[in-house]
């Protein structure tokens, strides 16, 4: 019960900040999960099913990822805000000019590259092995691991800025 009432005491904003981390977590179980149905499908086109079905809600959880993460930037932009605590020292500015921005253009990729990878599975379906559709079954993993990296190289840049400049 101990945890629960610390978890309650969590402020708004500090609650939205790990709901934002979950999602990124939970996204990585997910893209792991996709990666493994591509090649449980290419061996038997019965599981492109499951590869839709577990595509679609990575799709949502990165929509869902991207949102929290647009109402979290309100509290860092704030004039007390963890922006305003980079940008007071030369040795800290870049980390949001360079960084931040960096990250912030980026995270908008992934959903994009998961509803291709979603459609290619959707379109495909029962001749996702045939030999005629190489290069779009292909792009589908093309689409899901470049998402993925995408994903990773984001959240790398979100902890290195908030160990920096946590979010109170």
């Amino acid at each position: 019960m101990d945890v629960f009432s610390k978890l309650l005491a969590l402020s708004f904003w500090e609650k939205l900040v790990n709901l934002h981390g979950f999602l990124a977590m939970f996204s990585l179980i997910l893209f792991g999960a996709g990666i493994v149905l591509y090649f449980v499908a290419k061996k038997n086109s019965n599981f492109i099913v499951w590869l839709q079905s577990v595509l679609l809600p990575l799709f949502i959880n990165l929509v869902l990822l991207d949102i929290a993460g647009l109402v979290v930037y309100v509290p860092y932009r704030a004039s007390d805000g963890p922006r305003t605590t980079l940008m007071a020292s030369e040795s800290t500015a870049w980390l949001h000019s360079v960084i931040f921005e960096h990250k912030e253009f980026l995270a908008f990729a992934p959903p994009l590259l998961i509803l291709v990878a979603f459609l290619l599975a959707y379109f495909l379906r029962k001749n996702f092995n045939n030999e005629k559709v190489l290069a779009l079954r292909r792009s589908l993993l093309f689409s899901l691991i470049s998402a993925l990296v995408l994903v990773l190289l984001v959240s790398g840049e979100a902890v290195f800025v908030t160990k920096a400049a946590p979010l109170k």
